[in-house]
């Protein structure tokens, strides 16, 4: 029994409809990940022989101390040290379990420092960590 010859369909073409929409969907979701991603204020942050990477970062208030004495709060750039305690004060309120991370410019005077760790005591924050790279 001899079959018959199949015809050929030069004429094939792929179906580029899912693979625009995989590209579509991609392009969405890098740019929105990219407005996700929360920029920090500059801070070179020094290194420690016996530095420990904390377990759990999250849920913590982020103050950056620069060296020319600027605070921030997140990304918020506050004034003063009273500013910065009104803030805290306000963030205790909110929460009274506030736990805080400083992220210290490895330049900033120990003065400038202790101005930061007074003004948590003061409105009873004292769950502080600061921040420092493994060596």
């Amino acid at each position: 029994m001899k079959l018959a010859p199949r015809p050929t369909d030069d004429d094939l073409e792929v179906d580029m409809s899912p693979m625009i929409d995989m590209v579509f969907l991609l392009l969405i979701f890098f740019i929105i990940a990219s407005q996700v991603i929360d920029e920090k204020p500059k801070a070179d942050i020094p290194y420690a022989a016996y530095a420990k990477v904390p377990e759990d970062t999250t849920g913590r208030l982020m103050i950056t101390v620069t060296q020319d004495e600027k605070y921030f709060v997140g990304q918020i750039e506050i004034d003063s040290i009273e500013a910065l305690t009104e803030r805290l004060a306000l963030e205790i309120e909110a929460d009274p379990n506030l736990r805080i991370l400083i992220r210290a410019d490895g330049d900033t005077k120990y003065k400038i420092n202790e101005k930061v760790i007074t003004a948590c005591a003061e409105v009873g924050a004292n769950d502080l960590i600061y921040s420092a790279f493994e060596e």
